[in-house]
């Protein structure tokens, strides 16, 4: 179910998407970066550049006040983003019919 996020600060926020939390069960949302490094034969003592390829995590980007909609449910898992909604910093809004509904952020139970 799409997820919209809204920011409620007056600056950017940028989350880091885990590969882990994110990615798993959707499409993946890493890109994949080539390096050349040089590599060392032990035996000769030779050396000849070589390419490595990892992925790197993607990431969310927020504009000061900007809602973002169609999100996958995934980037709720993400603990940045958990961070930043109990904080208050980013408020939650999921469509469901056509028709916004709120999230309440959790709040931690206060000791009297």
């Amino acid at each position: 179910m799409p997820v919209t996020l809204e920011s409620r600060l007056r600056q950017i926020q940028v989350f880091n998407l885990n590969h882990e939390v994110y990615c798993a069960g959707t499409e993946c949302a890493c890109s994949e970066v080539t390096a050349v490094v040089v590599d060392e034969n032990p035996r000769t003592g030779e050396r000849a550049p070589r390419r490595v390829t990892r992925r790197a995590p993607g990431s969310l980007t927020l504009l000061a006040r900007e809602r973002r909609q169609g999100l996958p449910e995934s980037v709720l898992q993400v603990a940045e983003v958990r961070a930043a909604i109990e904080r208050g910093a980013v408020r939650v809004v999921e469509q469901t019919a056509g028709r916004p509904h709120r999230i309440p952020a959790t709040q931690p139970a206060r000791e009297e």
